[in-house]
């Protein structure tokens, strides 16, 4: 049974790596919102005010668990055939840990840092367009394109942003009937879709529509995308 509330003593050896990976599972078990110094303290057994001898504020613990899941993030495949392979595989990366904490990982996508790991994933990103030649400013537009769509459609997956569609059949039929009792021809006919979320679909949609899109400007031949499995 683990003792709570009995002074920093209790806990010899406290670091702010334990304390940060600490927060991460609370967060990742109770969402950002709950979180509170206050409570990571009484999953610790220490008194609150230990904590600020490895962290100086809750914001700053914040940016630790953030740099921690940006770090985890594994683009090994980022680094890989084509530039239009590397993008989708960046994209995926991402995609991936977000939904590995999907709770916790809203800190990577809402908090500006400048942590190593974040610094990282940026190299990581403009070094996957070198066969197009483009010049310094240009990669940077392109790198923030593909980032911008990423963390949007990450925000929307993880409920932190607006969607219409829904996931469930009975939620799916309910949505098409509220749209198309609108009375407008364009939402009508656009129902059946609207109403579903297939955030998986949609994601690897977008992505292949942006790198159609640099294909084209740049002047290079698209590759078509992956097969889709046969269903």
């Amino acid at each position: 049974m683990k003792v709570r509330g009995g002074g920093r003593g209790r806990r010899p050896g406290l670091t702010r790596e334990k304390v940060v990976d600490a927060a991460l599972e609370m967060i990742d078990r109770d969402g950002p919102d709950s979180f509170s110094l206050r409570k990571l303290a009484g999953e610790l057994g220490v008194e609150a005010m230990s904590l600020y001898n490895h962290v100086p504020n809750k914001d700053a613990l914040l940016d630790g668990v953030a740099e921690v899941l940006l770090g985890g993030v594994d683009f090994a495949g980022a680094g890989l055939g084509t530039w239009q392979e590397r993008a989708r595989a960046h994209a995926a990366a991402f995609r991936a840990a977000a939904l590995r904490h999907s709770k916790a990982f809203t800190l990577v996508l809402t908090r500006p840092t400048q942590s190593p790991a974040a610094l990282e994933s940026i190299r990581c990103a403009l070094a996957g367009f070198p066969e197009l030649g483009l010049s310094p400013r240009e990669l940077v537009h392109v790198v923030r394109s593909f980032a911008g769509y990423t963390v949007g459609m990450i925000m929307r997956e993880l409920g932190s942003a607006i969607t219409v569609g829904a996931v469930e059949p009975g939620q799916v039929e309910r949505r098409i009937d509220e749209i198309a009792a609108v009375g407008d021809p364009v939402l009508t006919a656009a129902a059946p879709y609207l109403a579903v979320s297939d955030h998986e679909a949609e994601f690897r949609h977008g992505v292949e529509l942006l790198i159609a899109g640099l294909a084209a400007r740049v002047g290079v031949p698209y590759d078509g995308g992956p097969q889709e499995p046969h269903r």
